[in-house]
């Protein structure tokens, strides 16, 4: 490639950064830990999301060629089965992700048409319906193509770092001109307990920072890959690190925890912003209502894409055969329908699941981010596994984050350890909270048992798969 097309320092920078960072990662944070969730954004950042950038920059550099995407990261290290089940629990923890978003966007047109959030506990039912018709129209628009929504979707990325580069400037300048604090901030506010309550909500920051596995598959595109990327990956790390901890300390500055909790989930990172302009004299309403109105179509836009293009890297990564020629088959521009089509079906039996018996929005938009969390954080954990077998057996890759096999184990093990402790956290408060035995049970299977029974149907449909095609003999066993 010409030196002068290929990616600088500062744009991989930004490539890391824009599907890594989110404004309402902080406030989802600050509604579960209060100011401990600043420290908490330093811990993660440097002992999960630098290490895990490392390990996708080094195994895409060793797939040169190839998609250079999850499952053939895994494969390296640890064979194509493993392969298959790390990319299928990243394919499910998706559709555990667009299931939330398809309860936000109502959400979002609430405040943007009546500035504020008219979906209550009363009528809180009526979400995961609204839900189910907006996973088949956009599903519906996603067939048609998603490259006329890719520019609107940048908008939205770059949208969402200048409303908030505003929004922390502004609680600062604020502070600065003699606005009091909304937080008092002590020790013993901001240092975590390390207990069962933060650990229940410990899989969100992990959430959090995904997204860096985009990056790796762009290494070869780097210029000076060798000296950029490292640079790259740990000048993201900071800036990730600083947004997340400067925003959470400006969401406090503006709104108290006891507000923040009060806001709950679903809008506290609209209650943030509507505070921060009536601090200045502004109409919080409207203010809000243009906020949402701009997020609500460049959200749209990035949900789009988003559906296509998981689908995509699913079923172009793994070996042919591995899926029934159904899924697989794409249209003349490439678009693969009847998947699109079929993880629709499967997202709306979601929706319906925890429909019944909905009682609490907050509960439901709770649920939904765990469900999302913990199983994004199962590829993650294999992926670690399968970077220790591939240093292991002595390979060498173009690109090395860690010089010594030592640093690369324990950056590893940091990792896994961080991801298990995730995964089991994230249903620590249903367990714990149930009233009886049979409760506790409920919450088990319905917290770990949904993400773990749809990696088993996936690993039985590639057995099926196997059965009867004979067209592939390298796919999983």
């Amino acid at each position: 490639m010409d030196n002068s097309k290929k990616i600088g320092l500062w744009s991989l920078v930004m490539l890391i950064f824009v599907p890594t960072f989110g404004f309402g990662n902080i406030t989802t944070n600050a509604v579960a830990l209060g100011p401990a969730a600043i420290p908490s954004w330093l811990i993660v950042s440097v002992l999960f999301f630098l290490p895990l950038s490392g390990i996708f920059a080094e195994l895409a550099s060793v797939n040169n060629g190839k998609a250079a995407g999850i499952y053939s990261w895994i494969d390296t290290g640890l064979g194509s089965k493993w392969a298959y089940i790390g990319t299928w629990s990243y394919f499910i923890a998706n559709l555990f992700y667009l299931q939330m978003v398809f309860a936000r966007i109502p959400v979002m047109v609430s405040w943007a048409i009546f500035g504020e959030n008219r979906f209550n506990d009363a009528n809180a039912y009526i979400l995961p319906y609204i839900g189910i018709v907006l996973a088949i129209l956009l599903t519906l628009i996603a067939t048609t193509g998603v490259k006329k929504f890719s520019k609107l979707s940048d908008f939205g990325g770059r949208f969402t770092i200048a409303v908030t580069v505003i929004f922390i400037v502004c609680a600062i300048i604020g502070l600065l001109i003699g606005k009091p604090s909304a937080t008092q901030f002590t020790a013993s506010t901001v240092i975590p307990t390390f207990n069962t309550s933060y650990f229940s909500t410990f899989s969100w920051l992990l959430f959090a920072v995904a997204g860096a596995e985009v990056a790796g598959t762009y290494i070869e595109e780097v210029d000076s890959p060798k000296k950029n990327f490292p640079k790259g990956v740990i000048l993201a790390t900071v800036f990730v690190a600083l947004a997340y901890v400067v925003g959470s300390i400006a969401t406090c500055l503006v709104a108290s925890p006891e507000v923040i909790q009060k806001a709950g989930l679903k809008d506290a990172s609209y209650v943030v912003y509507k505070l921060l302009a009536e601090n200045y004299g502004l109409s919080g309403k409207i203010v809000i209502q243009i906020y949402a109105l701009i997020l609500t179509i460049t959200s749209v836009a990035a949900y789009v894409v988003w559906m296509e293009s998981p689908i995509r890297a699913m079923f172009s990564e793994v070996p042919d055969g591995t899926f029934p020629k159904f899924l697989t088959k794409k249209t003349e521009d490439g678009v693969l329908k009847n998947a699109l089509w079929t993880q629709c079906a499967v997202v709306i039996v979601l929706i319906l699941v925890p429909a019944v018996g909905l009682k609490s929005i907050d509960n439901f938009f709770r649920l939904l981010t765990d469900l999302s969390s913990l199983s994004l954080i199962i590829p993650y954990a294999i992926l670690a596994i399968a970077y220790v077998s591939f240093r292991k057996r002595g390979k060498s890759a173009p690109f090395t984050m860690f010089k010594s096999n030592t640093t690369a184990y324990i950056m590893a093990g940091i990792v896994f350890a961080l991801s298990v402790a995730g995964f089991f956290g994230a249903g620590l408060d249903y367990v714990l909270g149930a009233e009886s035995t049979k409760d506790a049970v409920v919450s088990i299977i319905k917290t770990y048992g949904g993400p773990i029974i749809l990696i088993f149907i996936g690993y039985l449909i590639t057995l099926a798969s196997k059965a009867t095609s004979k067209e592939n003999t390298d796919i999983p066993a």
